[in-house]
Parts: C-alpha cells; sequence; structure tokens
C-alpha cells in the first residue's frame, strides 16, 4: 500500500509504461510534456493535469481505471500533510535538537511561535504535549528513520493524550505488502510459482498445509540438488 495517491499514481503509471515498452524520454514526446516533468509525475512529486491524464490513457491504450487500480493509505495522507487542518511536523529520529517552526505547516505564525525547541528526541512525547496545550490544538508528528523512511505516527491533544494514528507495526506491514504485491507482479501467471505462494501462506494456520509444503520443498531440494 503507497503512503499517498500521488505516489501510487506514479508507481502505476511507471509499471504500465514499462509493460508497454516505452521510455520515459519517448512516452514524455507523445503527451508533449518534458523528460523531466513526466519523472516528477512517476516519482510522486507531481501530478498530471486532466488533459495529460487523459494523453497517457491514449497512448499506452489504458483505461483510467486501470491508471488507477492500487491502494493507497488515505490516512497516512490526511495526517501528514495537514488536510484535516492540524499543525503537521516530520521529525527525523537521528536528530538531538528540533526546531518545531522548521518542521511546520499548515498554521499561522502566531502558533508557530507558541512552540518550543525539543531539547533531545527522546523527550518529543512531552515536548509535543506541551506545544499541542500551549497553542489548544491537536498537532501530529510524522517520525522518520535514519534513513528517511516513516517510522510512525502521533497525534497529541492539549488534553494531555496521546494517539498513536500509525504504528511502527502498521507501517513494516505496509512495507511488506507492497514487497509482496511487486515479487507477485514479477511472477506474472506462473502457476507452479503462485501455487507454491498460496500454500506456503495456508501453512502458517493449517498442519496438513504444512506437511505438504515441507514435501513440497524437499522435492525441489532434490531438483535443485541434480542441477
Amino acid at each position: 500500500m503507497y503512503k499517498n495517491l500521488k505516489t501510487a499514481f506514479g508507481e502505476n503509471l511507471k509499471y504500465i509504461r514499462k509493460s508497454k515498452g516505452y521510455t520515459q524520454e519517448k512516452l514524455a514526446e507523445f503527451l508533449g510534456i518534458s523528460h523531466r516533468q513526466l519523472s516528477r509525475i512517476e516519482s510522486g512529486d507531481n501530478f498530471p493535469s486532466v488533459e495529460t491524464l487523459e494523453k497517457i490513457s491514449l497512448y499506452l491504450e489504458t483505461d483510467l481505471k486501470i491508471l488507477f487500480d492500487f491502494e493507497w493509505d488515505k490516512k497516512y495522507a490526511v495526517l501528514s500533510n495537514g488536510t484535516d487542518e492540524r499543525p503537521v511536523f516530520e521529525v527525523s529520529l537521528n536528530e538531538s535538537v528540533i526546531n518545531l517552526a522548521d518542521y511546520s505547516r499548515k498554521f499561522s505564525q502566531k502558533q508557530a511561535e507558541s512552540f518550543s525547541e525539543f531539547e533531545n528526541i527522546e523527550n518529543s512525547d512531552k515536548s509535543m504535549l506541551n506545544s499541542a496545550k500551549n497553542i489548544n490544538k491537536p498537532i501530529t508528528v510524522v517520525y522518520k528513520d535514519p534513513n528517511g523512511e516513516l517510522s510512525h505516527i502521533k497525534t497529541y491533544y492539549p488534553d494531555g493524550t496521546i494517539e498513536v494514528a500509525m504504528s511502527k507495526e502498521q507501517v513494516e506491514t505496509g512495507k511488506i505488502r507492497k514487497l509482496i504485491n511487486e515479487d507477485l507482479d514479477k511472477i506474472g501467471d506462473d502457476l507452479n510459482k503462485l501455487n507454491f505462494i498460496r500454500l506456503a501462506a495456508e501453512s502458517l494456520d493449517s498442519r496438513e498445509k504444512l506437511e505438504q509444503l515441507k514435501n513440497l520443498i524437499k522435492g525441489m531440494e532434490i531438483i535443485l540438488g541434480s542441477k
């Protein structure tokens, strides 16, 4: 599952473009846009206009419903871009001192002046609760790991409560689901591989399926060993 609509669309467009045998340069030429523009669309930085969408559908001979056939995390999108009219911060977990004003969006200068500065990242819960109380408004913090990837999301309320809007486990589950979907795309219509994956999944809840999987793996080891 992708974290926002633009990223999801861009990844799906890239996949469809490659499956049709088009390079970025060639498709951009057909669409009447620059290579850089198309690159930014596929990376999720930009979103195409209605006119460009129509051309994409035409030149790739793909229905719009297929171009938008993907899953994206609406909850993450709302929480991380401030569309619910609350301050949102992006905080990197490898930073020791955070100036909140540097990470704020969607709130006034007067509100920004109410924010204090982090003393250390370990104390972020206390600091953010104090800030939420100061402006009397919930604050959402998008925590990033040292690599800049999403770690977890918390929302802090003026009454002192903390909501884990997206846990580390949910984030990791989303990443794994995305990787599995990518692997399935690579496998395509290979029935043997698809049946193996299905059996492996079923074996997690069934002793009978687990024994079938063990036997299948033994057979695969014999075949691979003879090569």
